[in-house]
């Protein structure tokens, strides 16, 4: 038996923990650069506000309906985040993290008749400790696990919902709205007659591996209360890629270079968390294609690497020697981003002919380790390395966003006694 437990509108809710008068108020959250609609809360949902839709469209809307807006603040994001998970952490011992806002249990060491005031317990506790809202539900796989939480949280409007009696509820699920169903796959089971979770539970298991894959046929398994999570491990991944849009267009190298910088950092943290070395990468920028009064240009440019390394230092020295060689000062430039490919294990490092394992590779070691423990002890980008510049003014627009209440000591809540 799974739960999934939920936190409900994520990032609204935790912009409204410190904004206690706007419980009631409808309040969006928008993506990256101000530019799309990520996070409703009920009462912006009920006014129709769509998931997805581009902020200048809907500024009108928003000030219409007195609609309270922020920009992403990522970093209370992730701390409120850990915060709840801990508080999960210590109230059971076994905790897959799936993402920023979900997290699954394993309940199977639990009798059964204690799932539900277990879940119920602890969706009250995670409220209390950190004032975030979750919904949690109960099945005998992830993916029933995953459709009762979208049962309690869409459909029934409760707390905690268990789907292992109520089975029937597969019929009213659409097959798009199952975990790991995308938009292509959707099409094409609806075009065969599978509209709904019941009908794809149903299907044979041989046709659906030879039609379609082996995953869906794991899917269709699950659906059937049989768990498949942990058939397989999660494969790593075989390229990892690090680019964003800049708040305002650039075209100066020296911005570009920071941006690359900044991004070849955020990569290589990936890549070890993976323990992998990168054998090749490749930069790339590209112009507003937005900006038809403007010149366009988006090219790319690939390199080999000798030898495989996670050194941040060697990585970032390459992808600048990349974008200088693609950059044209006469563009003015929307995005830059680096690609590290050809990702291989670190604990089969295998070196050329002419590269001994010496004590460089030991220095690398050192440097890399200490390098991050450091972050993570103290924040990310306590410490980086100076070719990511220190103004940024290539960073991303935010104008909407919130104090960093729970880690800047400058931007800590205030409280104002008026007796």
């Amino acid at each position: 038996m799974y739960a999934l437990i939920d936190c409900n509108n994520f990032y609204v809710s935790c912009e409204r923990l410190f904004r206690p008068d706007l419980r009631t108020t409808p309040v969006i959250v928008l993506s990256n650069n101000d530019g799309a609609v990520i996070s409703r809360s009920n009462e912006a949902k009920a006014l129709g506000m769509k998931m997805g839709e581009p902020y200048f469209k809907a500024k009108a809307f928003c000030k219409q309906h007195k609609i309270q807006v922020f920009s992403s603040n990522y970093t209370l994001y992730r701390d409120l985040s850990q915060r709840v998970m801990a508080v999960i952490e210590q109230s059971w011992d076994e905790v897959d993290i799936y993402s920023v806002d979900e997290a699954f249990l394993d309940l199977k060491s639990m009798p059964v008749h204690l799932h539900t005031s277990f879940c119920a317990d602890l969706q009250k506790y995670i409220l209390k400790c950190t004032g975030i809202p979750t919904s949690i539900g109960i099945g005998p796989s992830k993916t029933l696990a995953k459709i009762a939480n979208h049962i309690c949280k869409k459909e029934l409007k409760i707390p905690i919902f268990n789907i292992s009696e109520q089975r029937q509820w597969l019929k009213k699920i659409a097959v798009g709205d199952i975990w790991g169903v995308g938009r292509q796959l959707h099409k094409r089971l609806v075009q065969q007659g599978i509209y709904t979770a019941h009908d794809l539970a149903g299907i044979n298991l041989h046709i659906l591996r030879t039609q379609y894959n082996v995953v869906l046929m794991r899917t269709a398994m699950e659906l059937q209360g049989v768990s498949c999570a942990n058939v397989v491990d999660a494969a790593p991944k075989q390229s990892i890629l690090s680019s964003r849009s800049f708040g305002e267009m650039q075209s100066q190298y020296a911005s570009l270079a920071q941006a690359i910088s900044s991004h070849c950092s955020n990569a290589c943290e990936k890549l070890r968390a993976q323990r992998s070395l990168v054998k090749s990468m490749y930069v790339f920028v590209k112009t507003n294609r937005f900006r038809e009064d403007l010149g366009q240009y988006n090219q790319s440019i690939a390199i080999s690497l000798v030898n495989p390394t996670d050194d941040l230092r060697l990585i970032t020295h390459y992808a600048k020697q990349c974008l200088k060689k693609i950059y044209k000062p006469q563009f003015q430039y929307k995005k830059v981003g680096v690609c590290l490919d050809e990702l291989v294990s670190r604990d089969h490092r295998q070196l050329d002919m002419f590269q001994q394992a010496d004590q460089s590779l030991e220095k690398t070691e050192e440097f890399m380790t200490v390098f991050a423990a450091i972050n993570r002890r103290y924040g990310r980008n306590t410490i980086k390395l100076a070719a990511e510049g220190y103004s940024k003014n290539w960073a991303m627009k935010s104008d909407l966003k919130s104090p960093a209440y729970t880690t800047q000591w400058a931007e800590l809540a205030v409280v104002k006694n008026y007796t």
